[in-house]
Parts: structure tokens; sequence; C-alpha cells
């Protein structure tokens, strides 16, 4: 026991004077525990005779008592081995987020295929103060990861179906956190942030019980066809992007003013001017996070969105709690794959509808049934 205790003593003494632990000293370190305590349990006569095994048949009292106390070593030694993995991954953290300053911004930038203009300082202020006060907010970044694992694969489809930038994406990641739920002070709602006007004008119903904005699927096409249209108009992604924050009347505006439509070069409202920078950054991140200091295992991240969507013609309201019930599945799993409907029923009319994905056969079952029963009485 005196063995063991030193062994820890000197392992502590690595962790503090060297600042993190070597896994090849550790592995050693746990191995020559072992066979030291398998050392002192062995027959010292087995030892002289080169075995490293028990021998005696019919052990003393003495022998069955190093035995029991073998054991409740190797079960120490084991939780030693957990402890000591465990306190490694700590310090393995601790080493991967240095200081802010050690974190410098990449010599070139683009967004959407068009380059950041850095060689300007004050472009380069910019971008930096943007970059610092995102990784400073370790938290949040963390929080975009595991958010983005989950939408960003749909997200990513549609860019490639319609020959969009990749870099779009990181439009959510500035407007809403990627928060399904989130709504503005101006009234902006979704992942997206569509103000009601522009979300019709987009496709978005609002009103009868359902505002469509919560639709991440319909959302996002109705976002990546107004960047599009954008970028039709203004010819350059920070222009669209700036429009898409601004509204596109106010750039513009700017643009025939100022006489420019270099949107690094335009006066604009402070949260529009910062607003390219904060997807720059969001990309600089996202695209290398251990670069900056940001790890997570697989199993940290969360789950993927996956749904069966189903479109559904409704001639009279539908409750959400039967559909459920006769799904074999909660009320509030249902609601929350579908925060576009407010009520507790799917209001009479056309409607795509999210469902847990491989249950599209079991709702179909419930559906026909129940527009039978509707239809008979």
């Amino acid at each position: 026991m005196r063995v063991y205790g030193d062994m820890w003593y000197l392992l502590e003494m690595q962790v503090l004077t060297s600042g993190g632990i070597d896994m090849t000293r550790m592995i050693s370190f746990l191995l020559l525990v072992g066979f030291c305590l398998a050392g002192c349990a062995t027959d010292p006569a087995a030892r002289k005779r080169g075995e490293g095994t028990m021998t005696q048949v019919n052990p003393s009292p003495s022998d069955e008592s190093m035995a029991a106390q073998l054991r409740s070593l190797e079960r120490s030694v084991s939780l030693l081995r957990s402890e000591v993995m465990d306190l490694g991954e700590r310090v393995k953290r601790i080493q991967a987020h240095p200081p802010l300053t050690v974190h410098k911004l990449p010599e070139a930038v683009s967004i959407c295929g068009e380059r950041v203009p850095l060689e300007d300082r004050k472009i380069w202020e910019n971008l930096d103060q943007e970059f610092l006060v995102t990784l400073g907010s370790e938290a949040q970044v963390l929080l975009w990861m595991k958010r983005a694992r989950r939408y960003f694969p749909h997200i990513e489809k549609r860019l490639k179906d319609l020959f969009l930038p990749d870099d779009l994406k990181y439009v959510t990641i500035t407007e809403s956190s990627l928060r399904p739920y989130a709504v503005s002070s101006s009234g902006a709602a979704g992942v997206w942030q569509f103000i009601p006007a522009t979300g019709e004008r987009f496709g978005m119903r609002g009103s009868g019980g359902i505002d469509e904005r919560f639709d991440f699927f319909k959302a996002t096409e109705g976002a990546l066809a107004y960047l599009k249209s954008l970028y039709e108009e203004f010819k350059s992604w920070p222009l669209a992007m700036a429009a898409y924050n601004a509204g596109e009347n106010r750039i513009r505006r700017e643009i025939v003013s100022q006489r420019t439509r270099d949107y690094f070069f335009l006066d604009l409202p402070l949260e529009t001017e910062r607003y390219v920078y904060k997807i720059t950054v969001a990309k600089i991140i996202l695209s290398n996070p251990e670069r900056y200091g940001f790890y997570l295992d697989e199993r940290e991240f969360y789950d993927p969105l996956q749904v069966d969507r189903v479109q559904i013609e409704l001639p009279m309201p539908l409750p959400i709690v039967d559909m459920a019930a006769a799904m074999g599945r909660y009320y509030k799993e249902l609601k929350e794959m579908n925060p576009h409907f407010s009520g507790e029923s799917i209001p009479a009319g056309t409607h795509f509808l999210n469902l847990p994905f491989g249950t599209s056969e079991l709702f179909w079952t419930f559906f026909n049934n129940w527009k039978k029963d509707f239809n008979s009485r």
C-alpha cells in the first residue's frame, strides 16, 4: 500500500510540474502498479521458481487474506485508471484553451467566395473585434456546434441543390443561433428570423393558428429564395446579406446616396455594419473549431433533424393529442416537431406536417380512419 501511495504521488507531481499528462507515461505507470500489486500478492516460493501465479493447493488463511486484498487493490487500480483518464481529458481541454491572445485571424478571409479586404486596417479591426468577442463566448460557440449538427445537413443539401454558396448556412448562426423558437424585439421569428411581411411574401402563412416562419423546412426554402433574389439584384453576397438584415430598400438608398456598392465601405446601421462580419466569424470558427480550442465528442452533438414530412388536407381541425395517441407518441413530441402550429389542433386546410422518422405509415392509417369517421357523420 505504501508503494501504491508513492506511485500516485509521483503521478500527481508530474501533472503539477509539467502542466499536463504524458499518456505514454500514464499507461506505463498503471502497468507498473499492476505488476507491483501482482508481485505483492503471489506466493514467494512461486516467485523464486520464476512463476507469476499462486500455486498453493490449500491456501492458508493468510493466503486467502492476501487474495482478498489483491481483489480489492485490483478494483482500486481500475478506479484509478478511470480517474486518471478523466484527469487526462480535463487537462487536454485546459491545454486546448490558451489565452485569447494566442488566437489570430487568418491572413486571408472570404465569405461566399468574395474576399474580405483585410489589408484595410479598419476592416481588419472590425473583424478582429467580432472574432475575439465570439471566442470569448465559449458556451455559445459550443451550442452552435451542437445545433449545427442538427440543422446544417438540410441547409447544406438545399444550398447545393440550388447552386448557392455553402457559406450562406452561417446566416442562421447570426440570425438566431439556430434556435427554432427565436423571436426578436422587432418581431422576426424562427431560425431564419423573418418578419411577418417578408415571411408572407415568401410563402409563409401567419394567421389562423399557424405561423410558418417557425417551420424550419419552409422557412429555409423562403430564406434561400430571398437571398438568391437579393444577390441577383446587388451582384454581391455581402450586399445581399446586408439587405437580408436591413431590407433591400435601405441598401438601395445607401448605395445611391453614398455612391459605392462595396458593403465594407458603406455607412449603415450599426447592426447591419456588424452583420456580415459576424457571419464571417461564425464561418471562421465553425469551419475549424479545434483550431480555436473547441472540442466535442461525437456523443455530445445534438441528433440530426430527421423527420417524415407529409402534406395533409384537413376538412376540419385535427387534434394533435388524438394523432399522438394513435401513433403511440407523446403530444409534447409532436408539438415540438411542429412549432408552426400554435394551438392544440392543426387548423383546417392544407399543411405540411413533421412526424417522427419512420412513423408515416402509422400516421396515414390513423389519418385515413379519421377522415372516414368525419365523412360518415
